[in-house]
């Protein structure tokens, strides 16, 4: 049968498509990706459908069946990685966070489905560039599981977006493998521009003074990775192999700083899970062969993170304790974030030949004390509090940089650990931190 005749049969509407989900089913997407068409329309399945769950990787949108209470026991809500929004709907007990490394986070839910519940159904829906004429879309920005998902689901939702760039990798979905699609609302997901502050860019510095011609790079996301990116213009023939691929490491690509050329795996190629970035980005990204959106369990697995020769992993916490224990995700038991690639990107650092692991963050933060009002606090703790998820393990982090310096932790003892990450905090604690370090015996 033509390709073409095979669309136009499993063609629907977006109210049809909504339909397709059935009671009990495990609805999987990915954030940057999520079919907006009819995760909008959840709330409709009211009196139509129950026992969902919703599953789901930086959340996108604060889609209307969060805030519903009517909606709970229609569609409840996991995730593997929280937006910023998931913070207060976790506390009315709309979403629930799953533990995870994010290069194992669906593959890891899918095995506790198969324990626990093999009969409910899986369904994946995506957003999908539009198909091409040998029968293949692509989810253009997200490589993350797709392929395992469309292998894994009995349901597979495809909803075209016009906007979404063709790309290359493990995006590819046949129309042969979807149940339905759909015209969706062309609603792509772009990152708002994050301006560089100067303690950014300060930070930015001495991390660049860290990485050494011909690296490959991690670098998350945030103003800080952003100004890591800015004060590594004057490098030569840098690799990237990164669990998010942003502006920031495309203009450097522009700019002739990332070459891939000295890349030990995957040559001349930039490798990353998902993208997230500008237009311009996504413009870059279609049909861009240079570009390849591989599976999360390939690209932030330290065995394969390994193989690249100088490997830099350049990532950010909430507090780092004088240990050097990184917590990143939580405040208390409040999620947050989510672990993502942290710990898998930097223990795959650590393992490559000339790797660095290296955590960057302002020596003080604005927060929330008990009466609700702002005050400053020192990011470079004693130690974590109760509650606090460790994100990072003492054990991955080589150094530690603050708008103070650097901190070189990799081989240090405790006593001197203490001393170089009291060297980097704020000036106003680094007394009551010194204070503090005798009184738990750490020097």
């Amino acid at each position: 049968m033509d390709y073409r005749e095979q669309l136009k049969q499993k063609l629907v509407t977006e109210e049809e498509a909504l339909l397709r989900i059935p009671d009990n089913a495990y609805l999987f997407t990915y954030g940057y990706g999520e079919p907006v068409g009819i995760l909008s329309r959840l709330t409709e399945l009211k009196g139509k459908r129950k026992g969902i769950t919703f599953v789901d990787s930086l959340n996108a949108k604060p889609y209307p069946f969060y805030s519903d209470s009517e909606m709970r026991g229609v569609v409840d809500s996991e995730s593997i990685f929280f937006a910023h929004f998931c913070r207060e709907f976790q506390k009315t007990g709309a979403i629930s966070f799953i533990p995870n490394h994010l290069g194992k986070g669906f593959k890891d839910k899918l095995w506790a489905i198969r324990r626990r519940s093999p009969e409910r159904p899986i369904v994946y829906a995506i957003q999908v560039s539009p198909m091409d004429e040998h029968g293949y879309f692509t989810t253009g920005t997200v490589g993350m599981s797709n392929r395992m998902m469309v292998e894994n689901a009995d349901i597979v939702i495809l909803e075209i977006d016009e906007n979404m760039p063709r790309t290359f990798g493990n995006t590819y979905i046949h129309v042969s493998e979807a149940t339905c699609v759909y015209q969706g609302p062309n609603e792509m997901f772009y990152m708002p521009e994050r301006p560089q502050s100067e303690l950014d860019l300060k930070i930015g510095q001495f991390v660049a003074d860290l990485i050494e011609d011909e690296s490959t790079l991690q670098l998350g996301i945030g103003g800080i990775p952003n100004a890591v990116a800015v004060a590594l213009r004057d490098k030569h023939n840098l690799g990237v192999h990164t669990e998010m691929l942003s502006d920031s490491l495309i203009d450097l690509y522009r700019a002739g700083v990332v070459t891939n050329s000295a890349k030990t795996l995957h040559k001349d190629k930039m490798v990353t899970a998902f993208s997230f970035g500008s237009k311009a980005a996504y413009d870059f990204l279609d049909n861009n062969p240079n570009v390849l959106h591989l599976e999360v369990g390939y690209t932030n697995d330290p065995a394969v993170i390994r193989q690249n020769r100088k490997m830099v992993s350049v990532n950010t916490t909430l507090q780092v304790d004088l240990t050097g224990q990184c917590a990143s995700e939580s405040i208390g038991t409040l999620q947050l974030s989510g672990t993502g690639g942290q710990t898998e990107t930097a223990s795959g650092a650590r393992q490559s030949e000339g790797g660095k692991s290296i955590i960057a963050l302002h020596s003080t933060a604005n927060v929330k004390n008990a009466d609700g009002e702002r005050e400053r606090v020192s990011t470079i703790v004693p130690t974590q509090p109760a509650g606090m998820a460790i994100s990072l393990m003492r054990a991955d982090v080589d150094f530690v940089v603050t708008e103070y310096g650097v901190a070189s932790l990799r081989g240090a003892s405790v006593r001197d650990r203490a001393m170089e990450l009291i060297s980097i905090a704020h000036p106003d604690y680094r007394d009551q931190l010194m204070y503090d370090a005798k009184r738990l015996y750490l020097m």
